[in-house]
């Protein structure tokens, strides 16, 4: 089974591929909906607190010793 992917515009109900000849002629799927804003589904949020960050520092020191292995620089490049 493959899956297909696509960028749509919704105009009054109306489903609208970015691309003509997209869409198959026949099937199922799903149908996500992403804000009107370009798709930044991310609100800001408030910074975390004192406590907040101890807390997740205390959560995350248990990688650290992978996290600072030698070569896992090659995940810090795009």
């Amino acid at each position: 089974m493959s899956y297909l992917t696509l960028e749509v515009e919704i105009d009054h109900g109306r489903v609208i591929p970015s691309e003509p000849g997209q869409l198959p002629a026949s099937g199922k799927g799903l149908l996500t909906i992403l804000p009107a804003s370009g798709g930044n589904t991310s609100e800001p949020s408030a910074p975390l607190t004192l406590r907040e960050s101890a807390e997740m520092r205390g959560k995350l020191a248990a990688w650290e010793e992978d996290w600072n292995a030698p070569g896992m620089e090659a995940y810090d490049r795009p």
